[in-house]
Order: structure tokens, then C-alpha cells, then sequence
């Protein structure tokens, strides 16, 4: 079944890739990329790269649990990758064994050519735009994708059989070989005849790899794909024999979290044996320019692949991962926006004068009301920095907002027009420069807007016969015959459904979803329209292109229909084939309806609930927090120190919650009074005003931890537990009551211990940490760490000193490895210590550890 799916889509699909886009460089991409000793060339020149890591480019797991990712969301985070100057990408895609959705479910089921579909889709386009690619073919570890386990499980052998079992070894072979041998229908291009994929990796993290095992796989990839390189690599150090095996080109060393040091030490290593070194991935949240800069100017290293991007969500916004080294362009955050500009400096310095296309064009995907108000969603675009909503006035357009909005913006509510509005979505780049705008969509006053760019058939209420294949920059809802596509949306009024070539459409409309009847339709410029007439439901029935019989088949069942009219005039001209060789289908399907919840009145009354009115000792800025007013379709917030609240301290508005946390600071031991005003399309209502005093800053330290609750230093060790996976540490309890740490560093580098409060401190109002340290032995250095709020925070000593030392919070930063967030002194959940360096043994004593507050 599934061959027979493939073979007719795939003989469809052929010609849909055959105009690559405007900025591509097709020249460069029939050109392989070769090995001179430890170095990569191209067109005989060095050939150094920026790239990253997008994993889940064959099978995702990010949107709606496992399943295939768009040909939108593929062709988007290579577009981004692009955009950041980047050449190569590394990507799990063919690491897919052991599930229904995998490209080998399990060795009795074979192969599923399916899941070839986004594989074929993710190298055809790396090719058209420039990029090329590091394949690693199965796993180490047993995600989501699958892994090496797949291969031993069939035998029910240990994981370790996967380098020595012949049966093992036969059936993992067999899989590669199948993958390097399939032709791309996309491209015409057997994978292993495509420049685009630069390397194969034998796969990622691989622990367990053998000399003999390297070299019996080495040897049969290197017959198999004669003219593409060979990768290998475990996780956190250098595999030796990777660095033996003679068939072996690449050796790929992980990073959590790197060092400038450690990756030019290790680089140093690998070019010594005459390989080509790469970071296959490093901590994104590490991408500093003290970091990448040294790389740069370090020959040995020829590629950093940072771990790992993403791009934007069908609908609107980022796609969201969970691991904290997630990357976005141009990034959520400062912390997240100073890794992407250093990976984009480093991008510059090693591939200097690579052209970056403009950004765009968004998609608008859905116009909502809220109390009568325009609330906008829209798709974001490649390489955009910002986005600029324009309405459209008097025939020309004009700015909605001030400044630039960012995917973290949508929605995005318009509080400033009423009535009929026509918007479109500007992308802004990095270098300031306007990308191309988004189709226009007029929104009436009393109606919502719905676009399915059909990038799946998710948005649809039901379907039959579709197949959703990749077009020329979208998708093509294709139909396997007479397909349908239908929509749920209460009181529908209009519909307008893109199409491709020359597919025969009619529309119909239905109250129940069951009683079907067909409406006249409008046909031009690649577009049907049609009157839904307030239903409840709407459908839209095409075929593919049809033959002089198919097509006279066709015209008779339309002649049958109650409403003949409402057939397409010219059933000869569908005759006639594709349209310029395109697959013809549906490319975007828009929806108009009414408002469900129109407003007639201004929002009803509400109260405001916290901080409560009279409230005292409020910590620092708190989450102000409302009831609900009825109709309302934003809020708006003013704090004052005046009753009237003139000259406010702290205002927002376009709140579209119940609650509300500002970013500016309000003085301890001072009284406020605040109100919050609800406002629709009608008018505006406020609350009453309420008061509530802050709490005044503490004159006295908070005790952290002075070492005088333990009996002993066992209790002590209870308390303080060693990282495991550092080097040897003890804590004891010394006279006086003070911690000592005797510590051994070895092969780990590092060595530490944690405490956990339960519950946590309270340390608000305080300055710093203050303490009190000594240290003999081998030279460290000392690095205090902590956890408010779940979020950690660290500050390295170079040299621990005899005697106190005060560390201001100012200067904690979040470690590379961690993710960011705020400072929130209230809950101080955790303290650490660890020292670091060459090897050695030595003793650090701790005493007295404090937070102490603030000066005058």
C-alpha cells in the first residue's frame, strides 16, 4: 500500500521543484565538497562553515506530538539557517527506525517510502538555496526517532551487539544502503550522486564504535557514495579510533557547554591525525563572540554546528522545544539574541560575502474579534527581525503601530481601528530592509478571517482523497481523483480557495454537515470565490487536471447537479494539462464568517483583586491581577503614588488577560494606587482604585547558611551532595563550624557539591552574597552558584582569597548550559560551590555565607 501511494505521488511531485528560488546558487550546489588531508575543500579552495543542528527535519515531534513536519516548516528553518549566513546543517532526518511513521518501521514491515516524502522535500530545497548537509544515520540514544536499538531489538540482543553481531551489522547496512541509493523524485538525484549532502554520519553519539566496526562501514559507504565524505563521533570527547580508521574523513566532538580551549585542543587533536575536525553541536546558549571569534581564526576547526534551531509555527509564532538550548531567529530574548548575532559574526568571518536574501512574505492565517476589536495572527518569515502591520486608508497604507512586532507578538491585537480593515504584514531584517508583504485581507467589521495555507489537512472538519504535496514556495492540496475538503465555522459568509493549474472545483455549503448543496462560484487569477450565505459548513470539490474523457465525464455530472450553474463554464480548457508543469490542486483555502460574540455596550463592571486594596509589605513589582469584565477586549493599567493617578509611574495597555507583571520598578516602603481600564469596540469601563504599600528594603543580612545547624559531617554531607559527575569532593565540618571541601581534580576538570532549602530562603531587598573563604592545594578557581525560582545564576573567582569576599547579584550571569530567566530573590532554592582546574588535590573552606543588603 504504501509503495503504491509513494509511486503515484512521487511521478506527481517531479516537476513541482523545478524553478529554485531567485537567490539560489545551483552552480555551487552540483559541486561536491572533498577532503584534502585535514581539511575540506571546495572548488579548490578551504572550505570552513557556520551551521546548526535541525534535528526533526524528516520526523518531528514538536507540533501535535510525532508526526511529518510541513514542507512549510522545512523549507522555513533551512530559509533561517540561511539567513544567519550559515552553509551547513546537520539533521537526524534518516535516523528514523522502529515506529509506523519511521523510514524503516521494523525490518518484518520494510520500508516505508512515505516517510521519504519530507527527506526528499528537506535536501531538495537545501540544494535550491545553497546549503549543505551532515546526515547521521541512526542514534545512540532511543528518542523519539528511533536509534540502534531497533536493529539489535529484532534479535533481542543487548545494545552493545549493534558493533558485533553480523546479523546486526547486515541489517544496518542493508538500511543505509537502501537510504544512499533512493532517488530523489524532486531533484532526479540519487542521494548518493547529490552534492547537498556533504557528509554521512555513521550515526549521532555513537559510544560503542570499534576499529574493525568503522572500517567494514567505512568501506561499504565508500562504495556506495564514492564522491560524499564519511563522519563519526561519540559525545563529550574524541573517539581514537575514529581517529585510526582510515575510511573515517570527519570527526565530530560535542559540546555542554563548550570552550574556546577545549574545541582548539581537541581540533588540534583530530587535524594531527590527519582528519577534519568539526563541533557536530554545541550549547547554542554558549554562542558568544569570546567563544566563536578564536574559532574563527583557528584553522583547525572547520565547522561549529550549534544545537539546535527552529522556525516558525504554521499558524503563527516559533515552534517551542524543551531541551533550554533551543534557538530562534532573531532570537526571544537578549540572551538568545547575543547567540544569534555571535553565530552570525562567526557565519561572516567564515564565509565573508554571502549574500542574505530579504525576508518574506508572511501569511496572514487568521483575523479574530475580540470585543469587537481586530485581533491578528500571521506565519512568520525567514530571516525577518520584525514585522510591520499596515492597514490599508484611502487607497494607500499607513502604519497600526509604533515600533516593530515580533513572532513573539502575535497575536496581535488593533486597538486603534474600527470598523472595515484591510491589513498586510510587513517583514523588517536584521540590516533594517523591507521584505515583501503578505497577501492583503480585508476584515469587515463584524467578521473574523480564517486562512488554511493546507500545509496539512489539520484545519479541515473533514477531507477525502487529498494529498498534500510540496509546490513552488507552498503547498498543493492534490487530488487522488474527486477529492473534498470541508470546514466547520459558524455563519460563514464567503470562501476563497487558491488554486494551481487547472483543477475542475465546485463549492458547496451545508447547515448539519451532512446535507450537501453547491453555490455559484467566481473563478479568475488562480482563485474560486463563492457566497456561503451564512451556513455552517462549506466544502470544496476538485479533481486534478483532467483528460478530454474525464473531463466530459465531468461535465456530465455537473449538468446533473440541481444547480448547474454553478459548474465552471469551460470543461474543454481543463483538458488542456498543468499549467506551466505545476500539480494542480488547492494552495490556500480562506474563510470569512461573523463575529460570534459582537459588543453593543462598553465592557461590563469588574473589581480589581490583587494587590488587594490596603494591602501592605507588597515585595518589589507585583503581577497585578483582575476579575474578568464582560465584553472587554483589552485592558490597560495605571500605577501612581498620586490618588488621582496623575503622573503615573508604571502604565500598559493592549492587556489581553486578567493579569499583569511590569517591567519597570516600583520603590520600596512607598504607597501606590493603581486601576485598570477595560475597553472594547463600544467604550471603556474602569475599576475602582486601589492601594497597597511595598515593602521597605531590609537594613540587616539574610543568613544563607553560617554552618552552625549540623552535629556532624555526615550531617553536613547529608546536606551538601556531590555532583556525580565532577571530580572527587568531601565536605567536613571543621571547628568553628565552618565547611571544608577537600578536593581531587582529575580527568572531569570540575568538582562540586549542592544544597537544597525547603523551603527556600527569602532574600529579597539584599545586595549580594557575602563569604568568607580559604583555600590550600592545588590552584582553582571557585565558582558560586545558585537557583532562585528554578532559573540558576553563577559567578567564577579566578582565585579564591583568604578572607570575606561579596559577590553583588549584579554579577552572577546564567550558565551556558542553562536557560535564562529572572532573579527572583524571593525564592533562593539552591546553593552550589564547585572549583575548578588542572589536576591536583586542595581544600577550600566556606563560612559564613550571606545576603547582604543594600548600602546607605
Amino acid at each position: 500500500m504504501r509503495s503504491r501511494t509513494w509511486a503515484s505521488l512521487a511521478a506527481l511531485v517531479l516537476a513541482v521543484f523545478s524553478a529554485p528560488p531567485v537567490h539560489a546558487d545551483p552552480s555551487a550546489s552540483s559541486r561536491f565538497v572533498t577532503r584534502s588531508e585535514s581539511r575540506l575543500v571546495l572548488d579548490g579552495r578551504p572550505f570552513r562553515f557556520a551551521g546548526t543542528n535541525i534535528y526533526w527535519l524528516g520526523l518531528d515531534e514538536n507540533v501535535g506530538g510525532v508526526g511529518y513536519p510541513t514542507f512549510f516548516r522545512i523549507r522555513d528553518a533551512l530559509d533561517t539557517a540561511r539567513a544567519m549566513g550559515m552553509t551547513v546543517v546537520r539533521s537526524h532526518m534518516l535516523a528514523s527506525t522502529g515506529n509506523e511513521l519511521s523510514i524503516l518501521p521494523s525490518k518484518e514491515a520494510g520500508f516505508n517510502e512515505e516517510a521519504f516524502a519530507t527527506v526528499d522535500y528537506a535536501i531538495a530545497h537545501a540544494r535550491a538555496i545553497g546549503l549543505r548537509l551532515i546526515l547521521p544515520l541512526t542514534d545512540e540514544w532511543s528518542y523519539y526517532h528511533g536509534g540502534h536499538r531497533d536493529f539489535t531489538g529484532t534479535y533481542g540482543l543487548p545494545s552493545p551487539a549493534f558493533y558485533t553481531d553480523e546479523r546486526v551489522i547486515a541489517d544496518y547496512q542493508a538500511y543505509v544502503r537502501h537510504v544512499m541509493h533512493r532517488v530523489n523524485p524532486l531533484t532526479g538525484l540519487a542521494y548518493n550522486a547529490d552534492p547537498t549532502i556533504m557528509a554521512w554520519e555513521f550515526g549521532n553519539e555513537l559510544e560503542g564504535m570499534t576499529l574493525d566496526w568503522l572500517n567494514r562501514n567505512a568501506a561499504a559507504f565508500r562504495q556506495w557514495a564514492p564522491r560524499q565524505l564519511i563522519a563519526a563521533g561519540r559525545r563529550f570527547d574524541i573517539d581514537p579510533d575514529t581517529l585510526a580508521a582510515p575510511g573515517v574523513d570527519i570527526v565530530d566532538v560535542h559540546y555542554y557547554p563548550p570552550a574556546a580551549e577545549r574545541v582548539r585542543a581537541d581540533a588540534a587533536t583530530v587535524t594531527a591525525a590527519g582528519k577534519v575536525y568539526i563541533g557536530g553541536e554545541y550549547a547554542s546558549t554558549a554562542a558568544t563572540k569570546d567563544l566563536l571569534t578564536p574559532l574563527a581564526e583557528d584553522p583547525d576547526v572547520t565547522g561549529m554546528l550549534s544545537w539546535s534551531l527552529f522556525g516558525h509555527h504554521d499558524r503563527n509564532g516559533f515552534v517551542q522545544h524543551d531541551d533550554g538550548f533551543t534557538l530562534h531567529f532573531p532570537g526571544d530574548d537578549e540572551r538568545m539574541r547575543a547567540s544569534v548575532e555571535a553565530q552570525i559574526a562567526f557565519a561572516g568571518h567564515l564565509s565573508p560575502g554571502r549574500s542574505v536574501p530579504r525576508a518574506g512574505p508572511a501569511l496572514i492565517t487568521q483575523v479574530d474579534k475580540r470585543g469587537g476589536l481586530n485581533e491578528l495572527r500571521w506565519r512568520g518569515a525567514a530571516g525577518a527581525s520584525g514585522y510591520i502591520v499596515e492597514r490599508s486608508a484611502r487607497g494607500r497604507w499607513v502604519r497600526a503601530h509604533e515600533g516593530l512586532l515580533t513572532d513573539d507578538r502575535t497575536p496581535w491585537l488593533d486597538a486603534g481601528a474600527r470598523g472595515d480593515v484591510t491589513y498586510r504584514v510587513v517583514p523588517v531584517d536584521r540590516l533594517g530592509r523591507r521584505g515583501a508583504a503578505s497577501e492583503p485581507v480585508r476584515a469587515g467589521a463584524a467578521q473574523t478571517v480564517l486562512t488554511d495555507p493546507l500545509e496539512t489537512t489539520g484545519l479541515a472538519s473533514g477531507h477525502a482523497n487529498v494529498t498534500i504535496v510540496p509546490g513552488d514556495g507552498t503547498a498543493v492540496a492534490r487530488a487522488d481523483g474527486q477529492a473534498w475538503m470541508s470546514w466547520s465555522r459558524p455563519g460563514l459568509q464567503r470562501v476563497l480557495a487558491g488554486v494551481t493549474g487547472r483543477p475542475r472545483v465546485r463549492v458547496q455549503v451545508s447547515d448539519d454537515g451532512r446535507a450537501w448543496r453547491t453555490v455559484r462560484h467566481e473563478t479568475g487569477d488562480g482563485q474560486v470565490t463563492a457566497d456561503a450565505g451564512g451556513a455552517g459548513h462549506v466544502r470544496v470539490l476538485w479533481n486534478g487536471d483532467c483528460g478530454a474523457t474525464a473531463c466530459a465525464a465531468e461535465r456530465q455530472a455537473c449538468e446533473r447537479d440541481a444547480e448547474r450553474q454553478a459548474c465552471a463554464p469551460d470543461a474543454g480548457a481543463a483538458a488542456a494539462g498543468p499549467v506551466g508543469g505545476r500539480v494542480a490542486g488547492l494552495t490556500r483555502v480562506t474563510l470569512w464568517s461573523a463575529d460570534p460574540a459582537p459588543v453593543t455596550a462598553p465592557p461590563a463592571s469588574f473589581a480589581p483583586l490583587a494587590p488587594a486594596s490596603g494591602a501592605q509589605d507588597v515585595l518589589g513589582t507585583p503581577a497585578f491581577t483582575w476579575g474578568p469584565a464582560a465584553g472587554a477586549a483589552f485592558y490597560t493599567l495605571a500605577v501612581s503614588e498620586r490618588a488621582d493617578l496623575s503622573d503615573p509611574v508604571l502604565q500598559a495597555t493592549g492587556i489581553t488577560g486578567t493579569a499583569h507583571t511590569p517591567s519597570g520598578e516600583l520603590e520600596p516602603g512607598t504607597t501606590y494606587h493603581w486601576r485598570i481600564t477595560a475597553v472594547n469596540a463600544a467604550g471603556r469601563t474602569g475599576s475602582a482604585v486601589a492601594s497597597f504599600s511595598t515593602r521597605p528594603l531590609p537594613t540587616a543580612p539574610a543568613v544563607v547558611d553560617d554552618f552552625e545547624t549540623f552535629a556532624d559531617s555526615a550531617q553536613l554531607a547529608a546536606a551538601y551532595v556531590r555532583n556525580p559527575g565532577g571530580d572527587l569532593i568531601v565536605p567536613e565540618l571543621v571547628p568553628g563550624q565552618a565547611m571544608r571541601l577537600d578536593y581531587t581534580l582529575g580527568g572531569a576538570g570540575y568538582a562540586g557539591v549542592t544544597r537544597t532549602f525547603s523551603p527556600a530562603l527569602d532574600v529579597w531587598g539584599r545586595q549580594g552574597l557575602e563569604l568568607r573563604l580559604g583555600r590550600t592545594g592545588a590552584p582553582a578557581k571557585v565558582t558560586v552558584q545558585f537557583v532562585t525560582g528554578g532559573v540558576y545564576f553563577e559567578h567564577t573567582l579566578d582565585a579564591a582569597p583568604d578572607g570575606t569576599v561579596r559577590i553583588p547579584f549584579a554579577g552572577f550571569a546564567h550558565p551556558s548550559w542553562a536557560g535564562a530567566g529572572p532573579l527572583d530573590l524571593t525564592r533562593f532554592e539552591q546553593l552550589s560551590f564547585y572549583v575548578g582546574g588542572g589536576p591536583g588535590t586542595g581544600t577550600l573552606t566556606v563560612d559564613e555565607v550571606t545576603a547582604y543588603p543594600q548600602e546607605g
